[in-house]
């Protein structure tokens, strides 16, 4: 189950446009109907293998992951 549900997570991440807020794990968690800790999972799976962005906020002084943003890419240049 978590390759479909980071599948999933990178398909709504799909829609975000640049300069949209990030995707929290808490709408994740609503949305496919999973613990927050379970999106938090696919999350740390996802941004460590580069194909999303974690966004943090300061929670009690310590930065903490909060959502996701799709992984940039990178613009074509083409070869002369």
């Amino acid at each position: 189950m978590p390759v479909d549900m980071e599948q999933r997570i990178l398909t709504v991440l799909q829609g975000v446009k640049t300069g949209d807020r990030p995707v929290t794990y808490g709408e994740l968690a609503r949305r496919f109907g999973v613990s927050y800790d379970a999106i938090s999972r696919y999350a740390r799976n996802l941004v460590e293998s580069g194909r999303a962005e974690s966004t943090m906020i300061r929670v009690r002084g310590t930065m903490t992951p909060h959502g996701l943003l799709p992984r940039p890419v990178a613009p074509v240049v083409p070869t002369p």
